[in-house]
């Protein structure tokens, strides 16, 4: 145990007197780039961060490689803190391939008995003397979506390293796809062993037809094919509202639209087309397939169902023609009333008197309402109403405002007959008069029409003019 704690002390002491004696190396590359016929160099500063005076030796042992400094520095001493720099150079020796190296530099150092050594590699980019006929190196990371909505632009970023000293000039980067319109085509440079990070953007096709597509990112450098990407992509569906566009042509009071319909989604789908109007237009609409009010808003709607891109022409029209036409109906037929209507209106009513038990009529009361709706008098009236035979007529002073001017009996009852020589401009008079039931009399009594004649104009032609009929209802 003690044994193995001396040694361990010793151990110590020794590191120790190697870290106070350490030595500062640094190498820096001047020329790290080149061929077989040229001679790459180095800096070397070496400073002695010591208490002693040390001595150095810097040599090289790799094979196929002549790696020196200058001759006066190949071996020389450093007193303490003192620093020394010196060129290495490097050259091939034999016919190494293009690619990268690193061959080791030796530097040993001695501090009376005591030896200590450095060793360094020297990274050495080597080129071809001319061009090579091989296949360049790229290292390639894609960052892409994996979803992509047809009708947003697609954003790629390639991140590009160039793993071999080859300088490749008018690099050719091709996109390519089943879609059509998914391609893209762009040089450019990527010098030796350096990164490059490319950005650009594809804008597909809105209608492309949603499923799984592989995409692929091609390098071609003279038009052979260096590497290629392949990416899986997944198209959407969208369905988007149907765009539209409206023309209009105007022939007399008649509008003609063309409602040119476009479905800009990538699935076939049926959906309403809506063209927002007002309840006016709505009434001369011609060629719809319906009126909707749709959140107050009122629409001319027709359903359409339309593949993705695809267009539908929609004619109809608002035809004001049909409003003129009615109110030129109208008119006509409010001008052809006040003409052929009667200037007297006649209207009749009735109220039944039941006896005590309420099981038979006792009497009825008819009122005559006649009435001059004009403002100028109309001359020799003459009214005749008709009982049926089934009652008769009370004759008592109480017959009305009016007394009849004859009282005839016919086959079909009897005719109660009042005359006037003249009914003023919005005169309204008033006839009634009673009569009595022969039997009794159970469901309904019709009471019939009551025939009005006068004068027309200045000469002798007669005007007719006839009440309503009345029905009293005998339970």
């Amino acid at each position: 145990m003690r044994g193995k704690l001396i040694t361990l002390i010793v151990l110590l002491l020794l590191v120790a007197t190697f870290v106070s004696a350490a030595t500062d190396v640094e190498l820096i590359p001047v020329k790290n780039e080149i061929n077989l016929k040229e001679v790459g160099s180095y800096t070397l500063k070496l400073t002695n961060s010591g208490e002693v005076t040390k001595t150095y030796k810097i040599f090289s042992l790799e094979s196929g490689w002549l790696i020196d400094p200058l001759p006066e520095d190949r071996t020389f001493s450093l007193k303490p803190n003192q620093a020394r720099t010196t060129t290495i150079t490097v050259k091939p020796s034999v016919d190494f391939k293009p690619g990268i190296y690193a061959p080791s530099l030796i530097i040993d150092e001695y501090q009376g008995d005591k030896y200590l050594s450095y060793n360094r590699n020297l990274k050495i980019y080597l080129s071809p003397d001319g061009p090579v006929d091989y296949l360049p190196s790229i290292k390639v990371d894609l960052d892409m979506p994996d979803k992509i909505y047809p009708s947003d632009p697609v954003p790629i970023t390639l991140q590009l390293e160039n793993k071999n000293p080859l300088d490749l000039t008018n690099l050719k980067i091709r996109v390519q796809s089943e879609m059509n319109d998914f391609q893209k085509e762009m040089l450019i440079d990527l010098p030796p062993l350096e990164r490059k990070t490319t950005k650009f953007t594809i804008i597909p096709n809105p209608h492309q037809q949603p499923k799984d597509y592989t995409i692929f990112i091609i390098f071609e450098r003279h038009g052979e094919q260096v590497k290629v990407i392949p990416k899986k992509v997944e198209i959407l569906p969208q369905y988007p509202d149907y765009i539209y566009t409206q023309t209009e042509e105007i022939l007399a009071w008649k509008y003609f639209y063309t409602v040119r319909t476009t479905n800009p989604g990538n699935v076939k789908k049926a959906q309403d087309v809506k063209i927002p109007t007002n309840f006016w237009k709505s009434l001369f609409v011609q060629g719809v397939d319906d009126v909707k009010v749709i959140d107050g808003q009122r629409y001319l709607t027709w359903e359409r169902s339309l593949s993705p891109g695809e267009e539908h022409f929609i004619h109809y029209a608002i035809n004001y023609r049909l409003g003129l036409y009615l109110l030129l109906a109208i008119l006509f037929f409010t001008v052809f009333y006040y003409v052929v209507r009667s200037p007297v209106t006649v209207i009749k009513k009735a109220v039944a008197k039941h006896t005590a038990d309420h099981e038979t009529l006792s009497e009825i009361k008819v009122t005559l309402e006649v009435r001059n709706t004009t403002k100028h008098p109309v001359k020799g009236v003459e009214i005749i109403d008709l009982v049926p035979a089934i009652a008769n007529v009370q004759k008592s002073l109480e017959l009305g405002t009016l007394r009849p001017k004859e009282i005839r009996n016919t086959k079909q009852g009897t005719k109660v007959i009042w005359a006037l020589a003249e009914i003023d401009g919005q005169e309204h008079r008033i006839i009634t008069y009673k009569i009595k039931a022969k039997l009794n009399i159970l469901g309904t009594f019709s009471l019939p029409r009551a025939n009005l004649e006068f004068i027309k104009g200045k000469g002798k032609k007669k005007g007719k003019a006839y009440s309503n009929v009345f029905k009293l209802s005998v339970k």
